[in-house]
Order: C-alpha cells, then sequence, then structure tokens
C-alpha cells in the first residue's frame, strides 16, 4: 500500500492513499502573520506552500487543538461541508462556529471507525501533553495525537501523529504493541515566549521515543514555521538516525 506524504507546512500535511486523502491541522496564514497566544506572540517565518486544489477532496481531517498555528481562519475556509472531521472537545467549538457539523470529537484513547471508497480507516486518539510540567500543560489545553490503521484486502498501514507533546510514559503506553509504520513527530521544543517550559518534541524527546516505539520511518514536521519553534531542524539530523527523513516545506514523498 503506497501512501503519498505532502508537507504543507508547520503542523499542517495531507496523506493520500490511493483515492483517499487525509488532512491535518489546516493552519494557512501567510509568512509575516503574527499569531497572538495571549501569553506571547510568534510571526510565521516560513510561508505554507500549497495550491487550493490540494483541498478539494479531502475525505477526513485530523484536528490535533485549537491553537492558532493549527487551526486558523484561512484553514477553516479550506474545510469543506462533505469531509469528515475528526477533532477534540476544545477545537469544536471553533468548527460548529463556523459551520463545520460533520464532526466526530474523540477524548483520549476513544476510536472511531470509518469506510470510505474501499479502506477500513481507524482512528484513535492518543494523549497528548502539550507542556512538560502540569502548569504549561493546563495554559495550553488539551491535545490529542492521532494513531490510524488503514486497511484494504490484506494490506495495511499504521500512522502515528504526535500532535503537540512532550515525551511522557503515559503516551508510550497508550501505544503499547501497536506497529508504526510511519511516526509523524510535532518537533520545534516550542517554548511559550520567554518561558523555560518545553511544549513540544526536543530532537532528544524525539529519541527516547524512537527508542519506545520503533517505527519504521519517521517524518518530522512543526519545525522552522513560527518562532516560537525553538530548536533547529540541525538538531535532528545530528540524530544521525537513518528512519528520519526529514523533507522541505511543500515537498511530497512516497512511501
Amino acid at each position: 500500500m503506497e501512501l503519498l506524504f505532502n508537507w504543507i507546512g508547520g503542523a499542517t500535511f495531507i496523506l493520500s492513499i490511493g483515492n483517499i486523502n487525509i488532512a491535518v491541522d489546516p493552519a494557512l496564514c501567510e509568512k509575516g502573520t503574527v499569531l497572538d497566544f495571549y501569553w506571547f506572540k510568534s510571526k510565521r517565518i516560513k510561508q505554507p506552500i500549497y495550491s487550493e486544489k490540494d483541498f478539494k477532496n479531502i475525505d477526513i481531517w485530523l484536528i490535533t487543538h485549537k491553537h492558532k498555528d493549527h487551526l486558523d481562519s484561512i484553514g477553516l475556509s479550506n474545510i469543506s461541508n462533505f469531509s469528515k472531521i475528526v477533532c477534540n472537545k476544545n477545537s469544536s467549538s471553533i468548527l460548529k462556529q463556523s459551520k463545520k457539523n460533520n464532526l466526530t470529537i474523540l477524548d483520549w484513547n476513544e476510536t472511531k471507525e470509518f469506510n470510505i471508497k474501499g479502506y477500513k480507516i481507524e482512528i484513535e486518539a492518543i494523549p497528548a501533553i502539550h507542556g512538560i510540567n502540569p502548569i504549561s500543560a493546563l495554559l495550553a489545553g488539551n491535545v490529542n495525537g492521532y494513531y490510524l490503521t488503514i486497511s484494504k484486502d490484506k494490506e495495511k498501514k499504521s500512522i502515528y501523529i504526535t500532535g503537540d507533546t512532550v515525551y511522557k510514559n503515559k503516551i508510550i503506553r497508550s501505544l503499547k504493541d501497536k506497529k508504526i509504520d510511519l511516526l509523524i513527530p510535532n518537533m520545534g521544543a516550542v517554548k511559550q515566549g520567554s518561558c523555560i517550559m518545553t511544549m513540544t518534541l526536543s530532537s532528544k524527546m524525539l529519541k527516547k521515543m524512537i527508542s519506545k516505539l520503533n517505527p519504521k520511518l519517521i517524518i518530522p514536521i512543526h519545525h522552522s514555521a513560527f518562532e516560537h519553534y525553538i530548536e533547529p531542524i540541525s538538531k535532528i539530523h545530528e540524530l544521525k538516525d537513518s528512519r528520519i527523513q526529514i523533507i522541505e516545506t511543500g515537498s511530497k514523498t512516497i512511501f
């Protein structure tokens, strides 16, 4: 089963499997846009790369949470009314306000199954802890990661999308005994402005996660796009793991 990965930039990407298209976290503001996170601000420093047709035939949107670098007004306008949407509770209100009503709201460890165009798609919400300690995680709010299994006939692919999270044993326990063909980690070692509390994966955390989950392939995202994505991509290169495939914004890769 062949998968096409199209990285739009930041946390936004599209997975295509045959004639099935699954997209994640539409944040499409232009380079130079300053996002206000209430307790700090951050500028977009790299332009997202996409065409309008990229979003015309999305079967399922996965929304990890409501932060503006994951879900913005331009992104919302690109979610068509026929697309199914899987989201967490805190992003559902924004989606409903934008009259996106084809929603499935998942709490951690809940699962939804879809049968679309001959494919069976199972989606499980995985805990995502958006802060290294309880205070930063509480400030950031609830986030979903997602574990997907996509199968047709005797073929199957398994994908883990971390969402905005740091490394926690709770996450590893949720993924115990799960096969992972593709790991898509949200990187950047994000910090809240000048605050020292890390809020997403660092390269050091990624190395530990890889050792526990043993994925076949890793495509890091959520780096280089906004000022608050602190850790440079060079730190991931330093891991020297042949399974890590670092791609450019706007790139498409087949696996």
